[in-house]
């Protein structure tokens, strides 16, 4: 790959050099801590996002390329099969005219600050080979080149990126009840400190939480809202007079 390593890094030197633009130093990104961790393979229906590397075929050692792609991809499940949008620098925008993940042909999202890469049905847990076409500036004239890397996907980093809906209506002392409005399928739970008060699996977007006994003026009480494959979202209401 030492071609490789030659075109990205005299890319690299015309973006930083040519257009002004910095060039970003190279190394992996920490992984976040997660409270649960999501299984690659078994995501449900949801929009997510996942960190990945970049690198030179054959190797652990990232490549050139990494430096003219954001960080995170997103991605977008449905019925157990991942679409995966990778989004370039706005200076990859001046090299990378096209690109395949494991043969696939991406569809093009064109933006003036990183043009945008899907692909559909795409396995999170398999390393896939990313190929380039790209436009090279060479002695006044720009030559079209094909390189390679190998991407693999952080899939420890992964995380919903939607969060569930959730409004509660005003509680009141004596109330055996809390309603409000959340995401169709989500289960809300109701607590005051660690003490479950009542929970639901909601049918609708509306929800009825029954509460074990009547609220007292002032409780506060956490109201959570869970589904798989969104962001849990919880609200701290006060009971009213």
């Amino acid at each position: 790959m030492k071609k490789s390593l030659t075109v990205f890094s005299a890319l690299l030197m015309l973006t930083s050099v040519g257009a002004g633009i910095p060039a970003v130093q190279l190394g992996t990104t920490p992984v976040t801590a997660q409270a649960a961790k999501l299984n690659a393979a078994k995501l449900a229906n949801g929009k997510y996002s996942v960190k990945y590397g970049i690198y030179k075929t054959g190797t652990t050692t990232a490549s050139e390329a990494a430096q003219y792609f954001k960080t995170k991809a997103a991605v977008s499940v449905k019925n157990k099969k991942a679409t995966v949008t990778l989004t370039v620098t706005k200076a990859g925008n001046q090299f990378i005219q096209s690109m395949t993940l494991g043969g696939k042909t991406a569809k093009v999202t064109k933006k003036a600050n990183g043009n945008t890469y899907r692909f559909t049905n795409v396995n999170l847990k398999k390393a896939h080979t990313l190929a380039f076409s790209l436009a090279v500036p060479m002695n006044g004239k720009v030559v079209t080149m094909k390189q390679a890397a190998t991407l693999k996907f952080k899939t420890s980093t992964l995380a919903a990126t939607t969060k569930v809906k959730l409004s509660t209506k005003k509680v009141k002392a004596k109330a055996k009840k809390v309603t409000g409005k959340t995401t169709k399928g989500a289960k809300v739970t109701v607590k005051r400190g660690k003490t479950t008060l009542g929970k639901t699996t909601t049918k609708k977007t509306t929800y009825k939480v029954k509460l074990k006994k009547a609220v007292k003026k002032n409780w506060k009480l956490k109201v959570t809202a869970t589904k798989a494959g969104y962001k849990t979202v919880t609200k701290t209401i006060t009971v009213a007079k």
